[in-house]
């Protein structure tokens, strides 16, 4: 059943490759290279910057290519998002438990939940310059709040279905958190994390499009100074590829977490 509802979703994926590159093809043939690059020049970009890309030695006077860049930028989202999930989890749990933390955490939670994401880019790097804290406080900020607000809310539904049967056998507040709360929350987390993931991507990039040190956005912004579309739509590619391979891999990871679901 499962190879015969995956083969569908891979025909029709690749269908939409193609068909995105025959309006592209098209798009080139009657456009200038600095607005609309061929395909074949794209790859090119990519072949001949993958392993270290001149343009950042005069440029920023950076090093590396797209390859060490687009690696630098997977690290820094994995590790935002990981952070954030500590960060929301935490706090989405303690709303949920603990009544004068709810109390207390409701109202900032919900006011930083309507905060533009973007908006504090400039806080972040006035406060911690251009390290990578300040490109990927976007992704840690992002996921924090989001997990926070998809962890309350399914920790309070499972409260509600759950608590009252596991107290009738006896189970104590800290008993039932862990051994029927916490696991009641893993499927909506996992879902909540790929999101995030998906997000972050963009969130990272733009960060280092508009003052990172390292990373794909920097290398992005270097190509499209210089009008070097080709390099900047073949450092894009490279990172939907890596962004794919990730999505598929936390994917495979929460099957597996939540097997018992199944």
């Amino acid at each position: 059943m499962r190879i015969r509802a995956f083969g569908p979703a891979v025909a029709g994926g690749i269908v939409g490759v193609l068909a995105i590159a025959a309006v592209w093809t098209m798009l080139s043939a009657t456009n200038t290279a600095a607005r609309f690059p061929s395909i074949p020049s794209i790859f090119d970009a990519i072949v001949d910057n993958f392993q270290s890309a001149p343009i950042l030695s005069y440029s920023t006077f950076g090093t590396g290519g797209v390859w060490s860049n687009t690696l630098w930028t997977a690290q820094n989202v994995l590790i935002g998002v990981a952070t954030g999930l500590v960060i929301g989890f935490a706090t989405g749990l303690a709303l949920a438990r603990i009544d004068w933390f709810h109390r207390l955490g409701r109202l900032p939670i919900a006011i930083l939940g309507t905060v533009p994401v973007l908006a504090l880019l400039p806080f972040l790097t006035l406060w911690f310059g251009n390290s990578a804290l300040s490109t990927n406080g976007l992704v840690i900020f992002f996921t924090a709040i989001t997990v926070a607000s998809t962890v309350q809310s399914s920790a309070a539904a499972a409260e509600v279905k759950y608590a009252d049967y596991a107290a009738t056998l006896g189970l104590s507040t800290n008993r039932t958190t862990v051994s029927v709360i916490l696991p009641a929350l893993l499927p909506s987390t996992i879902g909540v994390v790929r999101a995030a993931t998906a997000f972050g991507w963009g969130f990272q990039c733009i960060a280092e499009v508009m003052g990172g040190s390292q990373g794909a956005g920097r290398l992005i912004r270097s190509f499209s100074d210089a009008t070097q579309t080709a390099g900047a739509i073949g450092v894009l590619i490279v990172i939907g590829i890596v962004a794919v391979l990730c999505d598929a891999l936390i994917g495979l990871a929460g099957r597996w977490i939540v097997r018992w679901n199944e």
